[in-house]
């Protein structure tokens, strides 16, 4: 059964705008009183990496360093892109990157509606497909919001409320097969939310 796609879907690991401030989310405090570091200049709540995040994506990395990958696409967000770039640097081989700017997070991309997001998740699974050559294994780093939608999109889920979770740096596999097997069987999930890169952390004392 021939693999058409194989798409790998990770949302960036943890960022400054996740954590807090003597109890106060930091995306509720003013840029000008939140702490250095969180802000690159692309827009104000561009959240880098915690040093958590980083942990979380370099170990996410390193687990992928035997999977070598075709293309990878990631939302021009600073959480995202420093996600991308650690499975990138471990790659045994250069692999083109894509800053696709329509994987940015709800709220950050620019105004739209719901029926607009969920719009905007059908385009990029279609220029993802349309892009990645023909037995391609694909990497899409972006944020928990449109990853979802994404999924959904890829799966061909309709029903706009049933809600995929991902955590920092969950890595969802789905393929995508030839036209030769029973349309049912075209596309599978494979793997969902998968953490189990993570577990070195749990063992930190």
């Amino acid at each position: 059964m021939a693999i058409v796609l194989d798409l790998y879907l990770t949302r960036h690991g943890q960022s400054c705008g996740q954590t807090i401030v003597d109890g106060v989310p930091l995306e509720k405090i003013p840029a000008a009183e939140r702490p250095p570091g969180c802000e690159t200049g692309l827009m104000e709540d561009d959240w880098c990496l915690t040093p958590l995040g980083q942990q979380q994506a370099a170990l996410l990395g390193e687990s992928l360093a035997q999977t070598p990958f075709d293309l990878i696409f990631c939302s021009p967000l600073e959480r995202a892109r420093a996600t991308a770039q650690a499975v990138f640097e471990r790659q045994a081989r250069p692999v083109p990157v894509t800053v696709m700017r329509e994987l940015m997070e709800i709220g950050d991309y620019g105004p739209e509606n719901q029926e607009e997001f969920h719009a905007r998740a059908r385009r990029v699974a279609a220029s993802i497909r349309e892009q990645a050559p023909a037995g391609a294994r694909v990497l899409v780093a972006g944020h928990g919001g449109i990853n979802n939608v994404l999924l959904g999109a890829l799966l061909g889920v309709r029903d706009s409320s049933f809600r995929f979770v991902q955590d920092n740096t969950g890595l969802t596999r789905v393929t995508f097969h030839s036209e030769d097997v029973p349309e049912w069987e075209r596309v599978r999930l494979c793997r969902m939310n998968d953490l189990s890169h993570l577990a070195a952390l749990e063992k930190t004392p």
